[in-house]
């Protein structure tokens, strides 16, 4: 994090600093949004608001502040992933816990960053569970994950849940441009073919010719839905049987295109899918419960996914389920 810039996440920088201001810091708190959301970076700035020692917190300007922007604060301690599936292993926790109880190095607080805790597994949320109820009055517990699901519910009900705000088209082009040295040209390009509301997801697009390749494949396969050919859909739902992670961004990508074809027939409200000529091609074939039965569909596929079951299985049904619906 170079930068104090965040966009979209307003309501909760002014909670964050109430918080700061009246001393009510809860020992533990869990970002989560979607990937590219800016939920590690608001969990820093979060982190910055407490250890700041300076005014009008965070400044940016105190010594605490500049340690944690060049990454260099002992006491903001970031939690290395661990284990098969890169999350946490129990050995990794019952050091953290052990390292817990001594006291910070230059500040009144110590940090433990848990980020991306997606594949945290329950042996090592039973070990966090104690540490996490009953912290030393010192100690800050920081996770952040796509969802809630990924924690138990005894972990989530002793931790205070911040779900990260998408921003406007507006900022994430302003935040490419200024933050990531992009050119006005690229960035908008981006923002267009991204919906413009994950800074995260614009910026992959314009490193990544994979994401790019899935943006365009989002476009076809609405426009195959809408004029209902089969070959064509499950022809471009085979080509992601053999990545899990392509495939979750594939389908959140094709559900914000259903989600415009809804939004294109129905309200006004601002459109976050990759392509608007395709969306509105689809919502001219939609009834309200065909709308509800394709993004009902395209959702369930991502859960599956989410839960490891089989690829192939969940694309081949979601593919059916699109024809039918």
């Amino acid at each position: 994090m170079s930068t104090l810039n965040i966009y979209g996440n307003d309501e909760n920088l002014l909670l964050m600093q109430k918080m700061r201001q009246n001393a009510h810091i809860p020992h533990a708190c869990l970002f989560y949004g979607e990937q590219g959301s800016g939920r590690k970076t608001l969990a820093e700035y979060f982190a910055m608001t407490v250890l700041c020692s300076g005014k009008n917190a965070p400044c940016g300007m105190c010594r605490n502040c500049q340690k944690i922007l060049h990454g260099t604060h002992p006491d903001l301690i970031p939690v290395e992933h661990s284990g098969k599936k890169q999350g946490f292993s129990v050995d990794t926790v019952r050091e953290i816990c052990r390292d817990a109880i001594v006291a910070p190095n230059d500040s009144d607080r110590k940090i433990y960053l848990f980020a991306d805790c997606d594949n945290i597994g329950i042996p090592a949320q039973n070990t966090l569970l104690k540490l996490t109820e009953e912290p030393p009055e010192h100690v800050l517990l920081l996770f952040t994950a796509v969802s809630k699901n990924a924690f138990l519910k005894t972990m989530l009900s002793r931790m205070m849940q911040i779900a990260v705000k998408p921003c406007t088209p507006e900022d994430c082009c302003t935040a490419l441009i200024k933050q990531h040295d992009c050119s006005p040209e690229e960035a908008q390009k981006a923002v267009n073919s991204t919906g413009g509301r994950n800074i995260g997801l614009a910026l992959r697009w314009l490193e990544d010719s994979a994401m790019q390749e899935m943006t365009r494949n989002a476009s076809e396969l609405t426009l195959a839905v809408a004029q209902r050919r089969q070959y064509e859909i499950l022809r471009i739902l085979s080509g992601y049987e053999k990545d899990r992670t392509q495939a979750e961004v594939f389908l959140k990508l094709l559900l914000l295109q259903f989600r415009d074809a809804c939004t294109l027939k129905y309200t006004n409200d601002v459109l976050t899918g990759c392509d608007r000529q395709s969306a509105e091609l689809l919502s001219e074939m939609l009834t309200a419960s065909r709308a509800e039965k394709l993004c009902r569909a395209v959702q369930s596929a991502y859960d599956a996914s989410q839960a490891s079951v089989s690829l192939k299985l969940v694309l081949s049904s979601l593919g059916g389920n699109l024809l039918l619906n």
